[in-house]
């Protein structure tokens, strides 16, 4: 008989009145690639819950061979309306954690598209993204479509991460 053990190590940064969450890290393998996913919406995972999408990004980076994963999203609040205080923080979480990942996966998913305020605040962290010269990846389903969220049924399982192309942006 073999027992095998490992420890998951969690970080969630929010802001001082718990309003917004900006990051959450969780590090299973500090000797193995480290990620940056970036999606829409902050969830209802913490340093202790964990959602699907949460379960679903560290079961498909784990079977990837990634060690370490930075959440953020394009919104960060919880509850309530964003502040324009909380955006520009929620920038700034993103720029650092960028520094500290081999590759960004995009993983916004497709209803991003119809919405401005989303299009508007994907195309500022592209533009922080190619300036700092990230590898920036998404998900591809098998049959090619590509810019999916981790529940998209098709990727929940298995992902096939591809370069992002500049060309795939959404529009304003």
């Amino acid at each position: 008989m073999k027992t095998t053990k490992s420890t998951m190590k969690t970080e969630a940064t929010y802001d001082d009145e718990m309003r917004n969450k900006y990051l959450i890290r969780k590090e299973w393998d500090k000797n193995k690639r480290k990620a940056l996913v970036i999606m829409k919406n902050a969830g209802q995972a913490d340093e202790i819950m964990q959602d699907q999408t949460t379960m679903y990004v560290i079961n498909n980076l784990s079977k990837l061979e990634y060690g370490v994963v930075h959440i953020v999203n394009l919104f960060p609040s919880i509850e309530e309306d964003e502040a324009k205080e909380s955006a520009i923080e929620n920038l700034k979480c993103i720029q650092e954690a960028i520094a500290k990942v081999a590759d960004v996966i995009i993983a916004v998913g497709k209803g991003v598209e119809t919405n401005k305020k989303a299009v508007e605040r994907l195309n500022m962290i592209l533009a922080v993204l190619l300036d700092k010269k990230a590898n920036i990846l998404q998900i591809e389903t098998n049959y090619g479509r590509k810019g999916f969220h981790p529940l998209y049924p098709a990727v929940k399982h298995q992902w096939k991460l591809v370069p992002y192309e500049v060309s795939d942006k959404v529009n304003e």
